[in-house]
């Protein structure tokens, strides 16, 4: 398997770019902003970085350069991935995998986070095209080389794979990649391959909340007269979709489209059905052929 791993040497030299405190404000933020996984596995690296850093502050600690204590912001880390042992391996491979264009043999998953195909059976030859970070995770989206359906997974799901040597094209699968993240809210699969107009009417100290957000390239946001908002969405059907409006209980409503209005009425059901009832299993009413 060609799979290889370089060294790199920094030299120094006498026209290095000056750093700021600016620039090692941004250092730090960036730092306390990322994910508990990757702080966890990869802290040799960073610890690196820091000390390349703090080489062109004549040798102090890069925190007495800053304009601020870089304890003073505190990541929660909440909704991050944090089993970090296995992962590192897996995301050097993927990301080797993707630049160099190289299928990918997925034998084995575990789990549901995006709501896979009910069609799709294991094995099966995957073309990894993009690595997403999302809600605190990583996701690899591609393109099943058998079916040429667009797939996103969840890189943690992953039970057992393999590395292969065979390269595939990626022009004209790229864009059809693209053009299918781009209907998505989110990253899990859509119910189906259509987009739709989604309307939702949502309260107005809600509505206030979350047009300050980004949630889908097509987002607009409009202030109705009776003080509430109206968001309006062009895209596919999702668990994510469905499960990010009952995040926000009553705030929000469903004005169209009627398909997405009869999900969130049949998934209100089993809600009322698990919570009445003695037993908890898992169902996924959305879950794409």
């Amino acid at each position: 398997l060609e799979f290889n791993r370089k060294v790199y040497l920094i030299n120094k030299h006498t026209d290095a770019i000056p750093i700021t405190n600016f620039d090692i404000d941004t250092y730090l933020l960036g730092v306390a902003t990322t994910p508990i996984g990757l702080i966890k596995g990869r802290k040799g690296s960073l610890q690196k970085i820091q000390m390349l850093v703090s080489s062109h502050l004549s040798n102090s600690k890069i925190e007495n350069n800053a304009n601020w204590d870089g304890n003073v912001l505190t990541s929660t880390h909440f909704f991050e991935f944090s089993n970090a042992d296995r992962f590192q391996n897996f995301l050097s491979e993927m990301l080797w995998a993707t630049v160099n264009r190289r299928s990918l043999e997925v034998i084995s998953y575990d789990g549901d986070s995006v709501s896979l195909y009910k069609s799709l059976n294991f094995p099966f030859v995957f073309n990894p095209m993009k690595l997403i970070y999302h809600r605190g995770s990583f996701y690899v989206a591609g393109i099943i080389a058998a079916t040429k359906q667009c797939l996103v997974i969840d890189a943690f799901q992953i039970s057992q794979y393999k590395l292969t040597n065979e390269t595939f094209p990626i022009k004209s699968s790229l864009a059809k990649l693209e053009k299918d993240l781009a209907n998505r809210f989110g990253i899990t699969q859509n119910i189906d391959d259509n987009t739709y107009n989604i309307e939702l009417e949502i309260s107005d100290e809600t509505g206030k909340y979350l047009a300050v957000f980004c949630w889908h390239h097509s987002q607009v946001f409009e202030l109705l007269p009776n003080g509430n908002w109206k968001m309006k969405l062009t895209c596919g059907i999702n668990r994510e979709l469905l499960g990010w409006i009952f995040q926000f209980t009553g705030n929000i409503k469903i004005v169209a489209p009627a398909i997405l209005k009869s999900y969130h009425a049949e998934k209100l059901k089993k809600i009322i059905e698990v919570q009445q009832g003695d037993m908890v299993s898992y169902s996924n009413i959305m879950q794409p052929r």
